[in-house]
């Protein structure tokens, strides 16, 4: 991956939609578009507060549901908080928002203002998954886009694209810890409109505050290139925002943000057995044993219109063990299930291609014959592709009457055995 200066990328969409020589940003707000700067612990600090999060935020949101389900229930005053609860950005009291002198930069000053450094390194999405202590999602790469990395620390991650020959970005930000708010991330009342990608609640709005020269008033300009859809999912925290409006991804406007948050979700595991079977038409086997460490999060449906795999479930479980303590909450096992008939370039059967340099090892899953492997495909420094013996990462493949399977563990690699992924694979019914 090519590691390019983001911040760059920002800045120039900024001074392409308002130029710094005809409006005058306040050099803060300037530095906080560019660099989206939080408060969050920086990306290398020990993954030591996690836990079982799972766990925790279970007992966590039951006890807030019932202290929330009083107060609606009793208190006016709670019906209003209630009303509010959905409310993912602060409204302004108008579209004029006063600014005190000192904080406006005249144009030479706003053209001097110099970009700030990010708050973390530009890294691969594989190495983000050994820094976010949470399980974050990544969307299939957007028409008209490319994949630059993410940002990432404990409890927070960045993902960033550029827009194709540049002019426009892509950011999904996912945190625990909130949306980044201040004066300038808030919309005008008529501005925020109410959402649902699924049934999940969310709130989308078009525009953003500027301030035109010699002003001391940030107006409201409903115009600007700047789309924001923000939700709440799991206890995460979801901000998805366009900058830019350059022909390449001109397309992506309001309904079709929502479109690329509906398919990320979907491919995430908020289903149960039940909904994705009813998605996928056909009967979803379940591990009937599993180990200890191994707890069931969700499933996820992946239709035909997506690139790969076609019309597949997966089942996501996550791992916790109490003897290695917190920060394994990403890891844990996806099972794959897909129809051979819709495997139209080799995904997950047996056969399907991995390195030349992988030790593919012939097991017996039952009567069945399947295949295991250990390793991923990597990137290296000059962009090419290469097999990777990478004991974290072990899978399980084999094909059944009319389907095709794959168990994959990420993981501590004592923790789980081939031969446990054998036992798993056995027990599916």
């Amino acid at each position: 991956m090519e590691n390019k200066d983001f911040k760059s990328i920002l800045q120039n969409v900024l001074e392409e939609e308002i130029p710094a020589s005809q409006v005058n940003l306040w050099a803060g707000v300037k530095e906080r578009l560019v660099t989206g700067k939080s408060t969050s612990p920086q990306q290398g600090e020990k993954m030591n507060s996690i836990g079982s999060r799972r766990l925790q935020r279970v007992a966590l949101a039951m006890l807030m549901f019932i202290a929330l389900l009083v107060a609606v229930l009793i208190t006016p005053q709670g019906r209003a908080f209630a009303q509010d609860i959905l409310k993912f950005f602060n409204r302004a009291e108008s579209n004029a928002m006063p600014i005190p002198p000192e904080q406006v930069a005249s144009a030479e000053e706003a053209q001097s203002i110099s970009t700030a450094v990010p708050p973390a390194p530009l890294i691969t999405i594989s190495d983000a998954y050994q820094v976010v202590g949470f399980n974050f999602l990544v969307p299939e790469v957007p028409d008209g886009f490319v994949l630059l990395g993410a940002r990432a620390n404990l409890t927070s991650i960045s993902i960033e694209y550029e827009a194709q020959g540049g002019g426009g970005a892509l950011i999904l930000n996912e945190s625990l810890d909130g949306f980044i708010q201040s004066e300038w991330d808030q919309a005008p009342v008529e501005a925020v409109s109410q959402v649902k990608i699924g049934n999940i609640e969310a709130e989308i709005v078009q525009g953003s505050f500027v301030v035109l020269p010699g002003e001391t008033i940030a107006r409201w300009n409903p115009d600007a290139s700047i789309l924001r859809l923000r939700w709440i999912f799991d206890g995460v925290w979801f901000e998805m925002a366009k900058f830019g409006n350059v022909e390449s991804i001109e397309y992506l406007d309001r309904d079709a943000l929502l479109g690329l948050a509906g398919s990320m979700m979907n491919g995430s595991f908020t289903l149960d057995i039940k909904e994705a079977e009813a998605l996928a038409g056909f009967d979803v086997l379940e591990p009937t044993w599993l180990p200890p460490v191994l707890f069931f999060e969700g499933a996820a449906f992946e239709p035909t219109e997506w690139d790969s795999p076609k019309n597949a479930v997966k089942i996501s479980y996550y791992f916790y063990s109490e003897k290695l303590g917190p920060g394994l909450a990403s890891n844990g096992i996806v099972t794959t299930q897909q129809p051979i008939d819709s495997i139209e370039d080799c995904k997950i059967g047996t056969g399907c291609l991995v390195g030349a340099g992988a030790e593919v090892e012939t097991v017996q899953i039952g009567a069945m014959t399947g295949e295991y492997v250990i390793g991923v495909w990597k990137a290296d420094n000059a962009g090419h592709w290469i097999w990777e013996h990478e004991p974290y990462l072990q899978r399980v493949r084999w094909q059944s009457d009319d389907m095709a399977f794959e168990i994959l563990y990420m993981g501590p690699p004592e923790e789980i055995t081939k031969t446990d992924l054998i036992a798993i694979a056995e027990s599916m019914r």
